[in-house]
């Protein structure tokens, strides 16, 4: 179980991190920008206080679940669509629930110690509290939505050195080279899937070129050889063929690499490759 919450952890965090959009409130200034638009728009009359009212009830309303007309029936008249938009919040727009930020660290924190079975001050929960809050309160030069695992780790990057320098340098690269990788792992698996749920295509159409490039790689990779490059300038142009590259960029990667946390996965993406060369192979329209 721990395991597998390991390998998800930098797809879990990054959900984690956006869904607190999902249930924020207007921060006081938006709140007071959107009641400033509504009647400048003549859609609403009354006090200040009764329109909080009025956005406590809309956005009390599960995010998935919210409609136009749900703050419509609110006000004095219908919105307009184009102003609807403004109702949209970002880190910067919103005010979102301290519990939940700190249910996230204490989460992180307690994954990351599991892992690491130490209490390195660089996964202390201070420390990811800091980087959390940086996303959450951006600067005006970072992102505000839609934030990935990167975002995250760039603010913690970040904050690390803030605190302490390069003191913990070579401590701090090792786990971030793991997450990263574990966060290209989650990313191939998601596309992985997306693909098996495509409608099945029995053939592909292949150039020679292309037929003779899958079947050298095939047989570099069996034999433990150097992988041959692409022949033309441009790279594949056929998404299977694509993926089949970025899989080897990975396996590249962890070819050249002594670190555990990558040697570990060298024998999944060599499998990968093998499969992905079959299937082209055998998909080919003939």
């Amino acid at each position: 179980m721990i395991k597998e919450l390991w390998n998800s952890f930098p797809r879990i965090l990054e959900e984690k991190i956006n869904a607190l959009l999902d249930e924020a409130e207007p921060s006081s200034t938006k709140a007071f920008q959107l009641y400033k638009t509504c009647q400048r728009e003549q859609v609403f009359s009354g006090t200040f206080e009764k329109f909080t009212e009025h956005l406590d009830q809309y956005f009390s309303i599960a995010k998935s679940d919210r409609r136009k007309s749900d703050i419509d029936q609110l006000l004095d008249r219908p919105l307009h669509s184009s102003v609807y938009l403004e109702f949209h919040l970002n880190f910067r727009t919103a005010q979102v629930s301290a519990l939940s930020v700190s249910n996230i660290v204490s989460w992180a924190h307690n994954l990351l110690r599991l892992n690491y079975r130490n209490n390195s001050p660089v996964i202390s929960s201070d420390v990811i509290n800091k980087a959390l809050q940086y996303i959450i309160s951006p600067p005006l030069y970072e992102k505000a939505q839609d934030i990935s695992f990167a975002d995250f780790c760039e603010a913690w990057k970040k904050t690390v050195f803030k605190l302490f320098g390069k003191q913990y340098d070579g401590e701090f690269t090792q786990i971030m080279n793991e997450l990263k990788w574990l966060d290209k792992q989650s990313t191939e698996m998601a596309e992985a899937r997306s693909i098996s749920h495509e409608p099945f295509i029995p053939t592909i159409y292949l150039t020679q070129t292309e037929i003779d490039w899958t079947e050298s790689v095939h047989r570099a990779v069996f034999f433990h050889q150097p992988v041959p490059k692409f022949p033309l300038s441009k790279g594949p142009q056929k998404q299977r063929l694509i993926d089949l590259q970025r899989a080897i960029s990975l396996y590249k990667i962890v070819q050249s690499s002594k670190l555990p946390e990558f040697v570990k996965h060298r024998e999944n993406i060599r499998t990968t490759i093998l499969s992905r060369c079959e299937s082209l192979l055998k998909d080919r329209a003939r």
